[in-house]
């Protein structure tokens, strides 16, 4: 950076000398447009002695160069815990690949291929994401379930609008009995409009071609409906529409509050009430599910990487219907025996590339099989914690 001082003095005292004796804008002009290029002669000496500087990682890199391509070597370097399950199971088969939780090294590159990437975005982003459109979601399905009737021969067209609490999206747009999905497209109205619509009050568009006519109930704003008319909209038409939405109003009032009853409210994550639910159906039909638990220790943001886990483990097939949230900071899943194998290669990459993306992550995990001959319900839950408690402690250790 020293180097720069010399043409800034020099334009300094150029334009001193300018001012106290004869200013001319033709002679400021040269003065800038030389100073400016011995700025950038200095600038390229810089770019050219860049490449001749050691880089402070050199000094981190092996002295032979072979050992950067030895798997051993790397093995080493990187570390990664995968925990492989014992399902118990009867047959000798099924016990040859299946053992107690272990810590063993990253292969990956051994195996048969290159593995798709599983985090394509920052984490904390894809998860916050996943929620809100988890919300759009439920709002979708009532409407694909109860779409608006034309029963009007005025009506043209409808709009179907989700408010998340911020912002109006449309998400579908219905034409008879034609409903087609739209991508959150913007809605066009003038503020007024839009006003009378967050005061959850109906309105007619100046050129009485629109009726907005809100969805909500209990002073909650679910969205709203736009009526399209050739023919122009009325002051008693709106009644009409009003008693009809308030139906779909109440239908997406009820979604929500099942909802509540079997998600938790911020990750989205089934609650504990539904896993107790769905484990003991699974256990007593003797389904070969293995329950797996889950805690996150000392890790940054582990909502967002449980919702994560959840978002990615459905998508990959290896987590069944999702991860259950137990505790704040506990989750649980019932994972088919026979994608054991593929969920412990899933999750030893997704805690991978989280070390790789800034968050690192250790994850105590504890499993338990139903098909231990004369298991009871309670005990199989209570394996599943003891499981998770050793697991705890090792990582402590």
């Amino acid at each position: 950076m020293k180097r720069y001082t010399i043409p800034t003095i020099f334009f300094a005292i150029g334009v001193t000398l300018q001012t106290l004796f004869y200013f001319s804008w033709v002679s400021f002009t040269l003065l800038a447009v030389s100073c400016l290029l011995l700025t950038l002669f200095l600038y390229s000496l810089d770019l050219q002695s860049y490449p001749n500087a050691k880089l402070p990682s050199q000094s981190y890199q092996p002295e032979n160069p072979s050992m950067e391509d030895d798997p051993s070597t790397l093995q080493k370097i990187d570390l990664e815990t995968e925990v492989v399950f014992d399902t118990n199971a009867q047959t000798n088969s099924d016990r040859s690949h299946l053992s107690t939780p272990s810590v063993v090294t990253n292969t990956e590159g051994e195996g048969t291929g290159t593995k798709e990437i599983l985090w394509k975005v920052d984490p904390i982003f894809y998860a916050r994401e996943s929620v809100r459109l988890e919300e759009r979601s439920l709002f979708c399905d009532t409407i694909k379930e109860f779409p608006f009737s034309f029963t009007s021969p005025k009506l043209s067209s409808i709009q179907y609008v989700y408010f998340d609490g911020t912002d109006f999206k449309e998400c579908y747009w219905q034409k008879s009995d034609m409903l087609v999905e739209t991508d959150d497209n913007p809605v066009e109205w003038n503020e007024w409009e839009e006003n009378q619509i967050r005061e959850s009050l109906p309105v007619i568009s100046k050129n009485k071609r629109k009726l907005y006519v809100p969805l909500t109930i209990n002073a909650k704003l679910f969205g709203f409906l736009c009526f399209t008319s050739k023919e122009g909209w009325a002051n008693e038409d709106i009644q009409i529409f009003w008693d009809e939405t308030t139906n779909l109003s109440e239908k997406i009032l009820l979604k929500r509050e099942y909802a509540k009853v079997t998600k938790h409210p911020f990750t989205k994550l089934y609650t504990v009430s539904h896993f107790y639910q769905l484990a003991k159906a699974s256990f007593e039909a003797s389904e070969k599910k293995t329950l797996v638990l889950f805690k996150f220790i000392e890790t940054n943001f582990q909502s967002e990487l449980a919702i994560g886990l959840n978002q990615m483990g459905i998508k990959h097939s290896v987590l069944g219907i999702g991860l259950f949230q137990l505790e704040e900071n506990l989750y649980a899943a019932l994972i088919p025996n026979e994608r054991l194998e593929s969920f412990s290669s899933f999750f030893q990459q997704f805690i991978e590339e989280l070390d790789q993306l800034g968050y690192p992550s250790e994850v105590a995990l504890g499993y338990s099989n139903p098909l231990i001959p004369d298991l009871k319900f309670d005990v199989w839950i209570k394996k599943a914690y003891s499981s998770l408690e050793e697991s705890i402690l090792y990582n402590a250790a």
